[in-house]
């Protein structure tokens, strides 16, 4: 279990990297964008549709690192007051239905992706952009993540991780 988490999160760590030149991709366009309509009165044709495509890379591609890093947003009054052993099953029931919602999504955006590869769909534009690929990413984000949460759960449950990572940093 601990090598297939260590391997998850390699994949995790790769796909950051993915998602970080998406975003710096993002900044310098959007600036070279401003800079256009501030010089030139309109628009770089394109950009519009190429950021679009890019918030969707930097979204699904980072997913991973986030649930990594316990990253999400917690609230944890009731199960601080808990047992630790009651407190770990409920942190690893959580991520089993923090799994279960990323399967739930998975399904329907993997059918999309097919469907969008096999027509090779794009967004109309100043120029037609691809946005299948884009499809197939965000399939793929969720599929990692819902796998991510079902791995997370068990190290939780087996006492491998903390259920509350304030917990290891603890002790």
């Amino acid at each position: 279990m601990e090598r297939l988490n260590r391997a998850l999160e390699r994949v995790s760590h790769g796909l950051t990297w993915v998602a970080l030149a998406f975003l710096g991709f993002m900044m310098v366009a959007i600036t070279v964008d401003v800079v256009a309509r501030a010089l030139i009165g309109s628009a770089v044709p394109g950009l519009f549709e190429m950021t679009e495509m890019s918030m969707v890379m930097v979204v699904f591609m980072g997913l991973g690192a986030t649930l990594v890093d316990d990253g999400h947003i917690r609230v944890t009054l009731m199960t601080d007051a808990l047992p630790l052993h009651l407190s770990r099953g409920l942190a690893a029931l959580g991520w089993i239905l923090a799994a279960l919602t990323f399967l739930l999504l998975a399904w329907p955006a993997t059918q999309e992706a097919a469907y969008s590869f096999s027509i090779r769909e794009f967004r109309w534009g100043y120029f037609h952009v691809p946005v299948w690929w884009a499809k197939i990413a965000t399939a793929f984000g969720l599929w990692f993540a819902a796998l991510q949460a079902l791995v997370h759960a068990a190290m939780i449950a087996t006492g491998r991780i903390a259920p509350d990572p304030r917990e290891s940093a603890s002790h």
